[in-house]
């Protein structure tokens, strides 16, 4: 009797433990900003600030695409802020590899002080809304030579945002 006994404790306290498992991961997803597979976005008014980083901003938007500052920007080292833009557009494109792609990222950093940024990664990605299915179809990381930012351009509109 003491051995069955210890076997259905066993049974149980092993039962409680996965359903804690269990709902432990499903409020972790829950909670994530990132877990849609879907390439929608947080629509945030322009000129947020440093300790809104944590929603996707829309810098631009036309009947062809919407053009975003990603959430989790931020110093990595001095004198450089961090960001990534991405776009989706509403037409599929072609990638440089000649695939299909609707989404787009570029990673960059920019120094404030100096006005000048560079890039150092592109994505071009496929997002299928029947499948829901993401993919990547080209990648290219390379750093670019460094720009002046000027005026009325995408950069000068990151700055007016990370460099607050």
């Amino acid at each position: 009797m003491n051995a069955l006994f210890k076997a259905s404790l066993f049974s149980y306290v092993f039962r409680l433990f996965v359903l804690l498992n269990v709902f432990f991961i499903l409020s972790a997803q829950a909670k994530s900003d990132h877990h849609e597979a879907s390439p929608a976005k947080a629509v945030v008014a322009k000129g947020g600030s440093k300790a809104g980083n944590d929603k996707d901003i829309v810098l631009r938007k036309n009947s062809q695409s919407t053009l975003y500052l990603l959430s989790g920007w931020g110093k990595a080292e001095e004198p450089y802020v961090w960001y990534t833009v991405s776009a989706h557009f509403n037409e599929d494109q072609l990638a440089p590899n000649g695939k299909l792609f609707n989404l787009f990222s570029l990673s960059g950093a920019q120094d404030c002080k100096e006005n000048h940024f560079f890039f150092y990664r592109a994505s071009y990605m496929y997002f299928d809304p029947k499948t829901k299915a993401l993919g990547e179809v080209f990648f290219n990381k390379s750093k670019s030579s460094v720009m002046s930012i000027n005026p009325d351009t995408i950069e000068s509109s990151v700055k007016s945002i990370i460099c607050n």
